[in-house]
């Protein structure tokens, strides 16, 4: 196309972002986050264990 833009260039980056989000998604709920509270219970859990064990 003489002085356009290449359509399916375009849409072929465009869709690159939208697997990059798609990913970043993905990544997200199969990793989560250690701000969860079960994770605050478990950390809770370890550092009393290692004070106990500090003690004695």
């Amino acid at each position: 196309m003489l002085g356009g833009i290449d359509s399916s260039l375009f849409l072929s980056g465009f869709a690159g972002f939208l697997v990059v989000v798609i990913f970043v998604l993905f990544l997200r709920w199969a990793f989560p986050s250690s701000k969860k509270n079960i994770s605050k219970a478990h950390r809770k859990e370890i550092k009393k264990s290692l004070r106990e064990l500090q003690r004695k």
